[in-house]
């Protein structure tokens, strides 16, 4: 990585960066409740792309390390691998040791009875269209724009948030976008009832539907909702317990060259023009590790936090319409403006293992632990029979796979606030279109 370190450096960081990436996909071969996508599966491919093949390209392309343009120190990059590597051995080990002796009993029966329950489809579809069209609405005032124009696309994904505060803390829009969880869960639910129930009208609402949830994703400006729309219709065909065939790789493979295609669009909508491997090496997204050797080369010990950071959510309920100097609850933005000296507003993508950092210093990596086993335990919960047929096979997409995700590339007081919000609509939901089928347990068992 550092050209300075030499071929030895490289090779060593590559290691570390295949030992992260390869070891939680083993686990979760072994020990996961979901077949190819439990929490480890899933730990192991945002290691693949954030730090596997960042540590590859780097050598090859050292000004493309993102890390590059705001530390000078020529080894900065052992460290900070080192650090993630570790990270990512603590969260191994913490999902292995709440695994327990005790098998879970299988499930993929119970989701598909869950699934073909679905009812009021039609409206559920006319739903999903009428809240993405007011949400729409709203994000253009909330921006200032009264109507549409050739270049709307290009502007809302340029500026992606509204500067409210003199300090460069600026309002994204979260509250508002949080309702945009209602055209994803009808997506699933249409999905889940077309597979199960081999109805091909739900199954060709449901590809409307992701039309629908692609263009939200231009309209947000995250390129990021597009992986997460990739990831729930492939977490539903798993839950439901589709068969992993050739065809099914080759369609999954295919959904992904889309998605890299619409997010090379969306890059050049905000006026760049790197390559589409520069744009994903680049990038600070999924378990970055320039965000790990950022942290470990910059941070001073009077800006450790000290846990504070994970107590933020506490506050963040309040609008900022309400609260216009309210503080950011993203740690990135404490990441990018007091830890890296960058004043220019917006944030960097902290990281899991970052968040735990800037807390604790190396003493974050006793976070690790914790986060592996509450994985576990949330996986086994959703996964349960009980849960199941409570809507669990639609909670685990759209709410536990974005957990994942935010506590590994993101923050965790920023995604609460919006997450507690999410679930609420997400089961009000199933209440309404799951309505035929709840567990009760009598005995050893559960009836229906």
């Amino acid at each position: 990585m550092a050209q300075g370190g030499g071929v030895v450096m490289d090779a060593a960081i590559v290691l570390f960066a295949l030992t992260a990436t390869l070891l939680p996909i083993w686990i979760g071969g072994r020990y996961g409740v979901l077949p190819m996508a439990s929490p480890m599966h899933l730990l192991g491919y945002f290691c693949a792309f954030g730090f596997l093949v960042k540590a590859v390209v780097y050598p090859i392309y050292p000004d493309w390390a993102f890390y590059r343009r705001f530390v000078e120190t020529p080894d900065a990059a052992v460290p900070g691998a080192i650090y993630l590597t570790l990270f990512v051995l603590g969260l191994c080990l913490g999902y292995r040791l709440a695994v327990g002796g005790k098998a879970v009993p299988p499930g993929v029966g119970l989701a598909r009875v869950a699934a073909k329950g679905l009812a009021r489809r039609e409206a559920l579809f006319v739903l999903a269209f009428g809240v993405a069209a007011m949400t729409f609405v709203g994000l253009l005032r909330a921006r200032g724009i009264s109507g549409l124009s050739p270049d709307l696309l290009e502007r809302l994904n340029t500026d992606k948030q509204i500067a409210v505060s003199a300090n460069g803390i600026g309002a994204t829009l979260a509250g508002l976008k949080t309702f945009f969880i209602v055209p994803k869960c009808a997506f699933v639910l249409l999905l889940g009832y077309g597979l199960a129930a081999g109805d091909r009208l739900a199954l060709w609402q449901s590809v409307i539907l992701a039309g629908l949830l692609v263009l939200v994703a231009l309209v947000s400006g995250d390129r990021f909702e597009l992986v997460e729309l990739l990831a729930y219709a492939g977490l539903t065909y798993l839950i439901l317990g589709g068969p992993i065939r050739t065809r099914t790789v080759l369609l999954a493979l295919s959904g992904g060259v889309v998605v890299l295609l619409l997010s090379s669009y969306m890059t050049v909508l905000r006026g760049s023009d790197a390559g589409l491997l520069h744009q994903i090496v680049g990038s600070t997204y999924f378990l970055d590790v320039n965000a790990a050797i950022m942290v470990s080369a910059q941070l001073l010990p009077h800006q450790i936090l000290w846990g504070e950071s994970y107590t933020w959510w506490s506050f963040g309920w309040v609008p900022r319409a309400w609260w216009a100097e309210k503080p950011a609850i993203d740690l990135g933005v404490y990441f990018k403006r007091d830890v890296m000296g960058v004043a220019t507003g917006g944030a960097f993508n902290v990281t899991g293992p970052g968040e735990a950092f800037i807390n604790f210093g190396w003493w974050g990596l006793a976070v690790s632990p914790v986060m592996g086993a509450v994985y576990r335990r949330l996986e086994v919960v959703l996964l349960s029979p009980a849960s199941l047929l409570c809507g669990g096979a639609v909670i685990y997409p759209l709410i536990f796979y974005p957990f994942i995700q935010a506590t590994l590339q993101s923050s965790f007081s920023a995604f609460i606030v919006g997450a507690t919000a999410q679930l609420v609509l997400v089961w009000a939901m199933i209440l309404v279109f799951l309505p035929r089928y709840r567990a009760v347990r009598r005995g050893a068992g559960y009836a229906v």
